[in-house]
């Protein structure tokens, strides 16, 4: 079949699809980490959200494999996280979220990409909106409760 993106389009798409995969192992950990703490509704809350950055990564191989390319990852972005608690956690991937957003806004603005590769970026810069707002609102929820075991208890729900 023939590859119908550019080289640059390519490397794009593949660096999400890294990207993507890291948030996921990011996820992971986090949930190992609650899990460890005690923090069961964390724990099933952020295995939840790996499961959800691997659907993005498959939705992002998947538009490579229509167009006749295939995604390469050589490695994933190692997870540097030492939280100890649910607001480290969020914090983090709050940050985490946001910096992805940055990427796909930037990358979206590329006047060297083609229309299809921008409408998918534009499509996940929208879903980053969101996930940072639903890390915010997490955030300012988190702030007004002194229950940390009832608020990771609604976490998992």
């Amino acid at each position: 079949m023939e590859k119908l993106l550019t080289d640059l389009e390519q490397k794009e798409l593949n660096k999400f699809g890294k990207l993507e995969l890291t948030a996921s192992q990011a996820y992971l950990h986090l949930s190992n980490r609650m899990k460890t703490f005690g923090y069961f509704g964390a724990e099933k809350f952020f295995l939840s959200e790996s499961n959800s950055e691997r659907e993005h990564y498959v939705k992002i191989a998947k538009f490579a494999n229509d167009l006749g390319c295939e995604l390469s990852v050589e490695a994933l972005i190692a997870v540097q996280c030492d939280c100890t608690d649910i607001k480290g956690s969020l914090e983090m991937a709050y940050q985490m979220e946001k910096d992805l957003l940055m990427e796909y806004e930037k990358s979206a603005k590329n006047p060297e990409l083609s229309l299809k590769v921008v409408l998918l970026l534009q499509d996940f810069t929208t879903h980053q909106v969101g996930a940072v707002g639903e890390y915010g609102d997490l955030l300012a929820r988190l702030a007004l409760t002194d229950n940390m075991l009832l608020f990771d208890q609604e976490l998992g729900n």
